[in-house]
């Protein structure tokens, strides 16, 4: 399963245009270019997607039930100069 927090999904809508519900359904088909470890948070790893034209970058944490848990998504220059080129 995966689950976000409603605030955090209402707060990218309003300001970013983008949803939480887009990028599950995304990750479900295993649309995403690339998993990596997030170098500053051991916990967690990172979804880099393509999504609006452009490469975003996806935090998440698995939990104890083996759930993944979205918590915020960010539009990356860094990822796109490495991942934007190939599309």
């Amino acid at each position: 399963m995966i689950y976000w927090d409603n605030e955090k999904n209402h707060k990218l809508i309003a300001e970013r245009e983008i949803s939480f519900e887009k990028i599950s359904e995304i990750i479900l088909r295993e649309e995403y270019l690339d998993i990596l470890e997030n170098p500053s948070r051991k916990e967690q790893y990172i979804f880099i997607i393509y999504l609006r034209d452009y490469i975003y970058a996806v935090p998440f944490l698995i939990d104890e039930q083996e759930n993944i848990v979205l918590k915020t998504a960010y539009p990356s220059r860094k990822f796109f100069k490495i991942y934007g080129e190939s599309l």
